[in-house]
């Protein structure tokens, strides 16, 4: 089955990717990639002649290199630095790091625009939850929304393809297409890559977040149904919205304390998109204030959740 999001991930038009890039126009490119309990990692070819595997998150935030991915390729002397508004952020430049001339180069949120751009931010993975998410998601660098807002993509989960420049065909009877919603500035343009969508269960109408990334990282009360896995591709939705399935559909499959986080997971028989339907799907639960105080920020409306792999797999 096949669903179609138009306007995923367009900057301005379908026509725009990276300049870098040859190729014709509407001309499928297809990525070196990998998906692996249903996330998509991108290999990225270095010019230190290494490969490394790129996490593919629509809802996460910058696209940025790990500190240790920088020691481990010997790119330490790349680091760049720039001050933007008092504050010291490092860098390397896609060119320094991609041997590519397909992998398109991340573009950079309007904040640092003025400042840098086609770059990776570095970032420290010492913390105790990026050690945390980087041994359960084993990965050497995120690509987070700022990654996939130029271009159109297919996430392709049926035969484990990646690729971008996706021609659509808007005209097609029967083609199940939905417009995505950003948040743009007064002319129009997008100033975040957190796409919003729309999905029915129960009949509820529900705006969630296009999350490719969303990640169920599993404890042991999950074993006896997801066996030895760390970690796997998921959805999230709203503690209000999760109780009240629990309530109104008791023979829904709860796990309690199902993350490491301790959050729960439940069941859902049935999700709908457009005109087409697929389950079971597991979500998460997550607070409220997550998606009306946190993710507001970065989307064109409150969402009550995130969609991920736990759904999209049944798609391209």
């Amino acid at each position: 089955m096949k669903i179609i999001f138009f306007s995923i991930f367009i900057a301005i038009s379908i026509h725009g990717f990276s300049q870098h890039v040859t190729g014709e126009k509407f001309s499928p490119v297809y990525l070196p990639s990998l998906l692996k309990e249903g996330r998509f990692f991108l290999k990225i070819p270095t010019l230190t002649r290494d490969t490394l595997l790129g996490f593919c998150d629509t809802g996460g935030g910058y696209t940025a290199i790990y500190y240790s991915t920088i020691q481990k390729i010997n790119l330490q002397s790349k680091i760049s630095q720039v001050i933007i508004k008092g504050g010291k952020t490092n860098f390397i430049y896609a060119k320094d790091l991609i041997d590519s001339n397909i992998i398109p180069y991340p573009a950079i949120g309007n904040y640092y625009k003025s400042a840098i751009k086609d770059a990776f931010f570095e970032i420290p993975d010492t913390t105790e939850q990026m050690d945390l998410f980087t041994t359960y998601v084993p990965h050497d660098v995120f690509l987070g929304q700022f990654f996939f807002i130029k271009n159109s993509w297919t996430f392709d989960y049926l035969s484990g393809k990646l690729f971008y420049n996706t021609p659509l065909n808007y005209n097609t009877p029967g083609e199940n297409i939905q417009s995505l919603g950003f948040k743009k500035d007064r002319q129009g343009n997008k100033r975040f890559g957190h796409a919003s969508m729309q999905v029915v269960v129960d009949g509820e109408i529900i705006n969630v977040l296009f999350d490719t990334g969303a990640t169920l990282l599993l404890g042991e009360n999950s074993e006896p149904v997801f066996g030895d896995k760390k970690a796997t591709g998921g959805s999230f939705i709203a503690k209000s919205i999760f109780d009240t399935w629990h309530k109104q559909h008791p023979d829904w499959r709860v796990i309690e304390k199902a993350e490491i986080t301790g959050a729960d997971l439940i069941e859902v028989p049935l999700v709908r998109v457009g005109n087409l339907s697929a389950g079971p799907v597991w979500f998460a639960k997550r607070p409220d204030e997550v998606w009306s105080k946190g993710m507001i920020g970065t989307m064109d409306k409150v969402v009550k959740g995130a969609i991920g792999g736990s759904f999209l797999q049944y798609f391209k």
